[in-house]
């Protein structure tokens, strides 16, 4: 087979398995906001009441995590 042919088809293979992986992954997590780039979700913060912003994005209670007696790095 011409080399050109082979590069064209091996492209083709791996952008549909690319698309289906990421296909096939969405299904396990909620919906929510599309990131920019770079950015992230940081526009999604008020910057009048920061600390109320970040609350309400935060997954769970730090008490709840110290009682596994490990290290936690908190951003």
């Amino acid at each position: 087979m011409d080399p050109v042919v082979v590069l064209v088809i091996s492209l083709f293979l791996s952008l549909l398995l690319l698309l289906w992986r990421q296909r096939s992954g969405r299904g396990r997590l909620p919906p929510g906001p599309m990131p920019l780039p770079i950015l992230g979700n940081i526009l999604q913060i008020d910057a009048k009441n920061i600390s109320k912003s970040l609350t309400n994005v935060s997954i769970g209670n730090v008490k709840n995590a110290s009682g596994t007696k490990k290290s936690h790095l908190i951003f």
